[in-house]
């Protein structure tokens, strides 16, 4: 099963984008008294009284853009982005054309996801200073919010060059590399952004990435340490439970996906997520309730309707069944999945045609065992032996333990009086999968025709404990008491 990548990215900027402005003249000493004083405000981080105190300075000189641009950073830090762009703006326009200056409107405008506008304004200010390596960065992080991956990684690779402890750089190019599948590069550059700022985040997305690896136990402790810290991190729970999902640990991993929906009611991914683990725990009337919770909650994905209908098709209901696996196939018709399931539907819907055209579409798409052995059965039931042979024979050659392809070949061999050939795969299938009914009932009657009573009996006897429906009219009519 691919592993399910998550959809959504983290808005990751310094609160302080750039040092504030002096002022060039000192034309009044009262006025210069009130600037001073903002700035000071703004140095102890107390940025609405800063403002205020800019405000008040520009009530008496409102053409100075220094203030202006000072007043802006206030807003910036008091996220108030739009606010803070009018006063980059008039500092622009009276002159104040410096690198920070188009770097923090350019910064702003990232805030509020006006991306080709905030890389304009990253270009300008480059104009000024070619190695301004934060314009170059948030460039690149402009480019990463576009999806433009490759491109935004030609910025940040620059900005690296420039200054290799500028935390952001990595973490944007790391989060780069991760969405374009270059999982051990991006494992390397987030663990420098770590080396660099201790950041929760970049912890999570550390994680996050040692999955995409397969390294699922490291990417669990991880989340472990997360959640000591921030236990209400609902992502951390839904990356835990992907993880124990993939390690086959479906219990624990239901229970972290129940905790990532009661922190977040709305997480459609954790709902899914929860459905397959409830779906691979055989929790069926669970698994439909999870997978419609996500569907209902937007997840149009061609998975969930695929998992959902192969619920309805375990839980009997083949209308509904077919309705998703046909939905499945319309989102995605290279899924081989959605195939499969289709396939074993039509199959417990005497489709063996139907069965048969569907495990053809799987396979061309991608070779699993447990496909060859549905197309072979449906072949055995449509009395095409020879055919059926070769199918199971590809399913043991993908899986050689499989004792159902063993047993079911030798019935096809049965039939085609290959009596030596199908004694032999019912004694090995017998021995890999010991309670499969079928096996004794064809075993017993080959026992029959080869006047071995005893034999005949017991297996026909074994047969009727494990269920087969004939066993009892064989018994009566081979004389075993």
């Amino acid at each position: 099963m691919n592993k399910v990548k998550l959809l959504f990215v983290l808005v990751f900027v310094s609160l302080i984008g750039s040092a504030q402005s002096r002022r060039e003249d000192e034309e009044d000493i009262n006025v210069d008294k009130d600037f001073k004083s903002a700035y000071d405000l703004f140095e102890q981080k107390k940025y609405k009284e800063a403002y205020d105190a800019y405000t008040t300075f520009l009530n008496k000189k409102p053409k100075d853009y220094a203030a202006l641009y000072n007043r802006g950073l206030c807003s910036y830090n008091l996220l108030d982005y739009k606010t803070g762009i009018r006063d980059f703006n008039e500092s622009i326009y009276l002159g104040n054309k410096k690198a920070s200056t188009y770097y923090m409107r350019g910064l702003s405008r990232y805030c509020l996801d006006e991306y080709d506008n905030a890389i304009k304004d990253f270009d300008s200010s480059l104009t000024y200073d070619k190695s301004f390596y934060k314009a170059i960065c948030y460039k690149g992080a402009s480019l990463y919010k576009q999806l433009k991956y490759k491109d935004a990684m030609v910025a940040l690779n620059l900005a690296a060059t420039i200054n290799p402890s500028y935390e952001p750089t990595f973490y944007y190019r790391a989060l780069c590399k991760y969405y374009i599948n270059e999982f051990n590069s991006a494992i390397s550059d987030i663990e420098k952004a770590i080396s660099l700022k201790n950041d929760i985040e970049s912890h999570f997305w550390r994680g996050t990435m040692l999955i995409e690896l397969d390294r699922d136990k490291e990417a669990i402790k991880v989340y472990d340490s997360i959640i000591s810290v921030q236990p209400n991190y609902a992502n951390a729970y839904y990356n835990r439970a992907l993880a124990y999902y993939h390690l086959g640990n479906y219990t624990t991993s239901i229970k972290d996906n129940s905790k990532c929906i009661e922190l977040d009611p709305s997480h459609r991914k954790a709902h899914y997520n929860r459905g397959l683990s409830n779906f691979y725990n055989l929790n069926y009337k669970q698994a439909e309730t999870d997978f419609s919770s996500a569907i209902a909650m937007g997840l149009n994905d061609y998975k969930a309707y695929c998992f959902r209908g192969a619920t309805y098709y375990y839980l009997k209901n083949d209308d509904l069944a077919m309705a998703d696996l046909n939905k499945s196939i319309e989102l995605n018709n290279k899924y081989e999945t959605s195939f499969y399931y289709r396939a074993n539907l039509k199959y417990s819907m005497a489709d063996d045609a139907g069965c048969i055209e569907d495990c053809d579409k799987a396979l061309a798409i991608k070779k699993y065992y447990d496909t060859y052995y549905t197309r072979a059965i449906a072949k055995l039931q449509s009395k095409q032996y020879e055919a059926a042979i070769v199918d199971f024979t590809e399913a043991l050659n993908l899986n050689s333990k499989h004792g159902k392809s063993l047993i079911e070949r030798g019935v096809a061999y049965y039939f085609l009086e290959k009596d030596d050939l199908a004694k032999k795969d019912f004694d090995a299938g017998l021995l890999l999968n010991p309670e499969y009914s079928r096996g004794y009932y064809f075993r017993g009657k080959l026992k029959m025709y080869a006047k071995d009573k005893i034999g005949c009996c017991e297996d026909l006897k074994k047969a009727k404990q494990y269920g087969h429906s004939k066993a009892d009219e064989e018994l009566v009519k081979n004389g075993c008491n």
